[in-house]
């Protein structure tokens, strides 16, 4: 706990942070732990299970008949019937997703009516080339987020520089609000056309790490302008909490000032927020990679549902995509539940 020269000591944070003295016993602490496990642990099957199903019931809404596309467009009607057997699409609807259950539950999709190869071997070939550009642009968005969020929240402390606030609101509320293929078709225009600077999509011609640099910005305007609006918001309300006050009184350094009372209780907003925007983001992402040319799950997709109706990599798309957002979900909720033990309870 910090003291001031020759001063009684100053709370080293607001009511975020309980006092060591009545904070919760380590067995309580134990015990909290345990049951948010469970309680996550029955979510994850429970929406595990939900996923299965829709991933099935997904691809019946889809127009098209993929044994006509599989057989082609000057196939006799025999022949189409024969691919539909072959694919086993004349069953009944409950006995096709029995067959699907079965096979998922041993990770198996089936094969990829167009490659003749297992549809989750597909669908993970295209996983780290999405990866690459999401991770980035995740750690990115945060990082740009809190910081500006913070440093214009500081600025504008106490209504404080009231053309910066507005400023910017105005700025921060328009790029939030551009759709993602609009920014990604905008920064290909200003750095690949009329700059030259950076490869306008994937190509095996530049450096991987060149061609992701304009996906990954595209994915992270958006995200970090939403958080760092709220946490500028948030840092106007921690700023005049009694403790900062005091903090300031005592003329604490910036680094202790900020950096240690202030930023633990913005952590727990902006990665609550963050939460929603991951999840967002893996569609954005799709959308990114078709703009770019990204050879991700976007393509791998796009091409499954408009050309090959291939059921199976459709189905195994969408369910890793489901995955990888409910682990993302669960990572932050442990991360919140280190940074506050009190979310462990929700």
């Amino acid at each position: 706990m910090p003291t001031g020269p020759g001063g009684p000591p100053i709370p080293a944070d607001g009511p975020d942070i309980p006092d060591p003295g009545g904070g919760p016993r380590a067995a309580s602490l134990a015990g909290a732990w345990r049951r948010f496990l469970l309680r996550r642990a029955a979510g994850l099957i429970v929406n595990v299970t939900l996923l299965v199903v829709v991933t099935f019931l997904i691809v019946q809404l889809i127009p098209g008949d993929p044994a006509t596309a599989i057989a082609g467009e000057n196939a006799t009607l025999d022949q189409v019937e024969m691919v539909r057997t072959q694919l086993g699409l004349d069953q009944p609807i409950p006995v096709q997703f029995a067959n699907y259950m079965m096979g998922v539950i041993q990770g198996d999709f089936g094969d990829s009516y167009r490659f003749r190869v297992p549809a989750l071997d597909v669908v993970m070939a295209a996983v780290p080339y999405t990866l690459a550009i999401t991770i980035p642009a995740v750690l990115l968005l945060l990082v740009v987020g809190i910081a500006v969020g913070m440093a214009v929240g500081v600025a504008t402390r106490a209504d404080r520089r009231r053309f910066l606030g507005t400023s910017f609101n105005v700025v921060t509320g328009f790029i939030s609000s551009v759709p993602v293929y609009v920014q990604a078709t905008a920064l290909v225009v200003i750095f690949a056309v009329w700059l030259r600077a950076l490869p306008p999509a994937y190509s095996q011609a530049y450096d991987l790490s060149q061609a992701a640099i304009l996906p990954v910005l595209s994915l992270t305007l958006g995200g970090a302008c939403a958080v760092a609006r709220v946490v500028r918001r948030e840092a106007a309300v921690i700023l005049e909490q009694d403790y900062m006050r005091t903090a300031r009184g005592w003329r604490l350094p910036s680094l202790a000032l900020y950096a240690k009372h202030m930023l633990p209780n913005l952590l727990t907003t902006a990665l609550t927020l963050s939460g929603i925007i991951l999840t967002a983001l893996l569609g954005s992402a799709l959308i990114t990679e078709a703009v770019f040319a990204w050879p991700g799950l976007g393509g791998v997709i796009v091409q499954a549902i408009s050309i090959d109706k291939d059921y199976p990599v459709i189905r195994a798309a969408v369910f890793v995509i489901g995955v990888i957002s409910l682990v993302i979900t669960l990572v932050i909720d442990v991360i919140l539940g280190i940074i506050d033990p009190r979310t462990l309870g929700d």
